[in-house]
């Protein structure tokens, strides 16, 4: 046992070393301002620097030029660590690159923590450990998702804050929602709620899970376990309130009730814009009458946000080798092949079918929210083909695409097993390590070549 936990923690040490290396490549050497509007966000975290209390979302010093409004209406937990954070090491005076640095590190840090929270669902996921380091690898490894954990942005703890519900709503239905992980559960909401309104669609999901659990059904019959529900349902809105309340009740004061900003900053938008981005006359989609359908199919869209889900760095400017792209297509494709053969696969095997079933719902809901809300966005307000926007459903994505790849594996080794059983454990041994050897791979050629390459070509870097 203790020889399995050693070697469990080794490779565990060895994706953190490989996330800390990539990922401090692209702190240490992309520009000031590459990451996406990574400028604007900081403005933010400058005022909170150099003021000590938070902006309100029309001050001057934080509008965007020429878009107008400004990142201080939207959740802003990150900027304040960020902002704070400098404010302590403000004695050593840091200069404006060691400002950004730092404030990258926040990001950096949360992506490590995203990639652990990860690997821990994997093991409530799946009974076999080669599919466990498939999902996480295939999380944590995507080139896209550790590029989001490299700037200043909200985007990284929105993305932790997906992990921790996850893995709290699986691990609560494990133990009966226990202290812990209602606790855990609360924490994941907070840090959702004050991060990225993109990914408040998780919230829904944690709901959804927290409330299925409590129906029992025995001998056909179907009851509904309310004391627990509403106990520990309490337990978690509390926490939750305590966590979050200050920042809506402070909304609702300065935007005349607008809880959620949103109004505020379109008005705000309108006000300090130049003519082209005003919010209520701009050119859109749906304003010029172009069905949605052609707007994905019809211009980029559909291929810059395949290509950008997958690896586009700095300002959707720094792609990755044209044959990763083709890659993954043919891994995505084979995956979804294999969710369709009929084969069980080694996971949730502790649960109910009933649960499986809530539990297979919900992450089919957790993809769908983010993808409509990201063509809603595109299609109402701005054009914007970014794959950034869809990494909320990366999570549950990968969890369909690892049940069928197991499903896969499984199927191929029997084959061969038929003809030679000695060889089918090493040939599922070989068909997983291929995997993980593709998957780091294509992050470490997407840093190190891509992306540096970029940089050397054209000139660049943070100090």
């Amino acid at each position: 046992m203790s020889k399995k936990l050693h070697s469990e923690s080794f490779r565990v040490l060895c994706m953190i070393l490989v996330l800390v290396a990539c990922m401090m490549t692209f702190a240490t050497i992309q520009p000031f301002g590459d990451g996406p509007d990574e400028i604007n966000r900081f403005k933010i975290v400058e005022y909170i620097y150099k003021h000590g209390t938070l902006p309100v979302g029309d001050d001057p010093e934080v509008l965007i030029d020429g878009f107008g409004a400004s990142y201080a209406f939207q959740p802003m937990l990150t900027y304040m660590i960020d902002g704070y954070l400098l404010r302590a090491v403000s004695v050593f005076e840091p200069t404006l690159e060691m400002r950004v640095f730092i404030s990258r590190l926040v990001d950096v840090f949360m992506g490590l923590i995203t990639a652990l929270y990860v690997k821990k669902l994997g093991d409530l996921l799946f009974d076999n450990k080669k599919t466990v380091w498939f999902f996480t690898l295939a999380v944590a490894f995507l080139p896209q998702n550790m590029f989001v954990h490299t700037y200043v942005n909200t985007d990284s703890m929105g993305l932790l804050s997906i992990a921790i519900v996850l893995h709290a709503s699986i691990l609560g239905m494990k133990e009966e929602f226990s202290k812990k992980s209602c606790v855990e559960l609360a924490i994941g909401i907070i840090l959702c709620a004050l991060s990225y309104y993109n990914c408040y669609g998780i919230v829904l999901c944690a709901i959804l899970l927290f409330g299925a659990y409590f129906v029992k059904i025995k001998s056909n019959k179907v009851s509904y376990d309310y004391q627990n529900l509403l106990k520990k349902g309490i337990l978690i809105s509390v926490i939750v309130l305590l966590g979050i309340s200050w920042w809506f009740i402070r909304n609702g004061i300065l935007y005349d009730g607008d809880i959620l900003a949103l109004e505020a900053r379109q008005i705000c938008a309108a006000q300090t814009c130049t003519e082209p981005f005003n919010p209520y006359t701009r050119d859109t989609y749906q304003r010029l009458g172009i069905p949605l359908i052609e707007m994905v199919f019809g211009t980029d869209y559909f291929t810059l946000v395949w290509r950008s889900f997958i690896a586009m760095f700095g300002p959707m400017r720094i792609p990755t080798h044209h044959y990763i792209y083709w890659a993954f297509a043919g891994a995505f494709f084979l995956c979804v092949i294999g969710l369709l053969i009929p084969k069980k696969a080694q996971v949730l095997t502790w649960m109910n079918r009933y649960q499986k079933i809530c539990v297979n719902v919900t992450m089919v809901i957790a993809i769908v929210i983010p993808v409509i809300l990201a063509l809603y966005y595109s299609y109402t307000y701005d054009f914007q083909p970014q794959g950034r926007y869809y990494l909320p459903m990366v999570i549950p994505f990968m969890y369909f695409l690892t049940i069928g790849f197991e499903k896969l594996v499984t199927l191929l080794s029997d084959i061969v097993g038929k003809k030679n059983p000695k060889m089918q454990a090493m040939s599922c041994a070989f068909m997983y390590h291929a995997v993980y050897a593709f998957l780091t791979f294509c992050l470490l050629y997407s840093t190190f070549v891509a992306m540096i390459g970029y940089y050397k070509v054209n000139g660049g870097s943070l100090f």
